[in-house]
């Protein structure tokens, strides 16, 4: 009897324990935090937390760096250097005169065996063959391709955010409506179940409105599922902690929006478009290229100064064990031959990549044009779809009512008001999602155009 007791406390405690860790569970997945974003800070957000951003900045500073690293190579060369040697002792030799004393080596050439060097060195290229500027032109049309870049890639950026934004606004208005028809549904299946009672429904119209109410119960949990993911998504791209809930600021989604005339997009587009002039920068940074490489057909003029100051002096003879001063000044032209014939080859890469960057950007151009038409019809095509969904709702709020009286008066079929009923739910979805594409037809037309902005 003991041991049974003991056992029955030991299920009672775990029985226990396993309630109150579903409990936890179940209140812990109900502890989202929920953030209320406007699309301009969701934006915002997404711009300072991009990966590929940070890459495309880093593209810039590293153009930046390497504009300042040419421009250091085009100064002066100067060069400092100090230096100490000792040497090894060596013999002395005798020289001979007829008629004189044996005369030491050292008389003429003392034995200095602690050599000291201080040197100043300055050179200079003079001509180069343009190589200088076509270099620094290079890299200045490459710096100005990297940033046009990087505001391109703002740009992407914020139409992906855009994208998800309105999704999550889709998703979430969906299931306000859904759950709306929940209890709609709800009160269908009672108002039948007491009709049933006293004779005036089948127990087949029973089912029916409760398998409408089971279906519709799970598209709600498809709704749910699918708010999660793109919030998930959302919390990833914006840099919120995960399981934040993502709330969103219809008014900036639903808010007018006024456009130019198609003419308008399609003459402006070049000016408008970082894509485009980013091409257009590498378009003259390979054209830089091409004249850097045939400066190798010019000679190349050097001048230089050396300044020594060195114990002992080799040019001063005697040499004397005491630091001494000398100079020189001079100039070198070089002309490389080999060049005559290896710049031919390298040319022609050069003009090859000219000809891929100009036919980049022809390419882009034209699909810009045709990417802006493309927007522009779909945007308007929008605006005439809320117009025919407008319609539509009207339209089916006044038939469910119209339905759901004469049901009320049994003079018609459950099976109609259950139509009438599936017939409002998709209007008003339809509306929704209506007006949330309009909104991103509306942003794609303008990145297509150059003049993305969420103002």
């Amino acid at each position: 009897m003991i041991q049974t007791s003991n056992n029955r406390g030991s299920t009672l405690l775990l029985i226990g324990l396993i309630l109150v860790f579903n409990t936890l569970n179940v209140f812990g997945g109900d502890s989202l935090k929920y953030k209320t974003l406007s699309l301009d800070s969701a934006i915002s957000m997404g711009l300072q937390h991009s990966s590929q951003m940070q890459y495309s900045s880093a593209k810039v500073n590293e153009s930046k760096a390497s504009l300042n690293d040419i421009n250091n190579r085009i100064l002066p060369d100067l060069d400092l250097g100090a230096g100490y040697e000792r040497l090894s002792n060596i013999p002395i030799e005798y020289i001979h005169f007829p008629g004189f004393p044996p005369i030491p080596s050292n008389a003429f050439f003392p034995i200095i065996l602690n050599n000291y060097t201080a040197t100043a060195s300055l050179s200079e290229s003079v001509f180069n063959g343009f190589e200088w500027k076509y270099a620094v032109q290079n890299i200045q049309f490459s710096e100005k391709s990297s940033e046009f870049s990087l505001e391109d890639q703002k740009n992407n950026v914020s139409l992906r955010v855009i994208m998800e934004y309105i999704n999550l606004f889709k998703l979430q208005r969906a299931h306000d409506v859904i759950e709306e028809n929940l209890k709609q549904i709800g009160t269908h299946v009672d108002e039948v179940s007491d009709f049933a009672k006293h004779g005036l429904a089948t127990q087949n119209d029973l089912l029916r409105t409760q398998l409408q109410l089971s279906n519709a119960q799970l598209t709600e949990l498809d709704i749910k599922n699918q708010i999660q993911t793109v919030s998930y998504n959302l919390d990833i791209m914006l840099g919120l902690s995960e399981g934040t809930g993502v709330t969103v600021d219809s008014n900036s989604i639903l808010d007018n929006k006024s456009v130019q005339p198609l003419p308008y997009y399609l003459t402006n587009y070049v000016q408008n478009r970082n894509d485009l002039k980013a091409l257009d920068m590498q378009q003259k940074a390979a054209e830089a290229n091409i004249k850097f490489t045939q400066s190798s057909l010019y000679p190349h003029l050097i001048i230089g100064a050396d300044y020594d100051y060195l114990r002992p002096n080799p040019r001063i003879v005697p040499p004397l064990d005491q630091f001494q001063p000398s100079w020189d000044v001079g100039f070198k032209i070089t002309y490389s031959l080999t060049g005559l014939y290896e710049n031919k080859s390298k040319t022609d890469v050069s003009r090859a990549r000219f000809a891929e960057a100009k036919a980049q950007y022809d390419d882009l151009s034209d699909n810009a044009k045709m990417d802006i038409n493309k927007n522009y019809l779909e945007y308007k095509e929008s605006l005439e779809k809320i117009a025919v969904a407008q319609k539509s709702l009207i339209q089916a709020e006044e038939n469910y009512k119209i339905v759901k009286s004469k049901y009320d008066n049994h003079i018609a079929l459950l099976t109609d008001l259950l139509d009438a009923d599936n017939y409002l739910l998709n209007a008003k979805i339809n509306l929704i999602s209506s007006k949330a594409d309009a909104t991103l037809a509306y942003y794609s037309m303008l990145k297509s155009a150059g003049i993305f902005t969420t103002k």
